[in-house]
C-alpha cells in the first residue's frame, strides 16, 4: 500500500517541478483515443523525450520498437494526414456530426479529432505519442494560467518512476475553450474531447491522479455526449456561407 501511495505523490512532485512550484488545479493521466490509422504518428516523426542521464533505459526497448514498427508497416515515408485546409470547414462539420453518433463506430472514430497541420490539436496529437528510451506516461497538467502535457518516466521500479519530467505541449488555459465527456456510463477513465479556440479538438482517455480533483471539478462546464460540439467562427458551417 505504501508503494501505491508513493506513485501519485511522485506524479504530483513532477508536476510541481514542471510548473516551477505553481500548484496544479488538475492533474490527469491521459492517452490517445483510438484514432484512424491516418493520424498515427510515424516513429521518425515522433518527438524525442526524457533523454537525460537520470532516466532509466527500459530493458529490450529497442527490440520492442523494431517489432512494433515492422508489424504496423511504420515507414519514414508515411505522414500524418491532417485535415485539409481547403475544405476544413466541411470536414469540421462532418466530424462534429459524426461525434454525435456513438452507435456508429466508424463515424464516431471520425469525430474523435479535427485539426489542420498548424492547429492546436495537431500539436497535441503529435505530443501525445513521443519516443524515448523508457516507457512514457503522459499527464495533462492544468494550472490557473496554463494547460500542459507532461512526459514522465513510467518505470516498474519506484526508484526511477517519475524522476524526471519534460513539457511536451503548452497553451494558455484560455485557449482551451470546452471539454466534452463522450464516455459510456461509470468508470474512472473517461473519454474526453478537448476543444480549442482555433476550432480544433482532440480526444484523450483521461483519468484523474489520486487525491487530485476530478474532471468536472477542474472543468465544471464539461459537455456531455448529448451536447453538440460548439461551433467556431474560424469554420462557419458550409451551408451558412454566402
Amino acid at each position: 500500500m505504501a508503494e501505491a501511495n508513493s506513485r501519485p505523490e511522485k506524479l504530483r512532485a513532477a508536476a510541481l517541478k514542471a510548473t516551477d512550484g505553481r500548484q496544479p488545479s488538475g492533474l490527469f493521466r491521459v492517452s490517445r483515443a483510438v484514432v484512424h490509422d491516418s493520424l498515427e504518428t510515424p516513429w521518425k516523426q515522433r518527438p524525442w523525450v526524457l533523454s537525460g542521464p537520470g532516466v532509466k533505459r527500459a530493458p529490450l526497448r529497442k527490440l520492442f520498437v523494431i517489432a512494433v514498427r515492422t508489424l504496423t508497416f511504420d515507414w519514414p515515408v508515411r505522414k500524418i494526414q491532417f485535415s485539409d485546409e481547403k475544405i476544413a470547414a466541411k470536414e469540421r462539420a462532418e466530424s462534429a456530426r459524426a461525434s454525435n453518433k456513438p452507435q456508429a463506430d466508424a463515424a464516431r472514430q471520425a469525430g474523435l479529432y479535427f485539426g489542420t497541420a498548424n492547429s492546436t490539436a495537431a500539436q497535441l496529437l503529435v505530443a501525445t505519442l513521443p519516443r524515448s528510451k523508457t516507457r512514457v506516461m503522459n499527464l495533462l497538467c492544468v494550472t490557473a494560467d496554463d494547460t500542459m502535457l507532461l512526459h514522465i518516466p513510467d518505470t516498474y521500479r519506484k526508484k526511477h518512476f517519475a524522476n524526471a519530467v519534460d513539457i511536451g505541449w503548452r497553451i494558455d488555459r484560455k485557449q482551451l475553450e470546452w471539454t466534452r465527456d463522450i464516455s459510456g456510463k461509470g468508470g474512472s477513465m473517461r473519454e474526453v474531447q478537448y476543444g480549442f479556440a482555433d476550432g480544433s479538438w482532440m480526444t484523450l482517455y483521461t483519468e484523474s491522479v489520486e487525491s487530485m480533483p476530478g474532471l468536472t471539478d477542474v472543468f465544471p462546464h464539461t459537455l456531455t455526449k448529448e451536447d453538440p460540439i460548439p461551433p467556431n467562427a474560424n469554420y462557419p458551417e458550409p451551408e451558412l456561407r454566402k
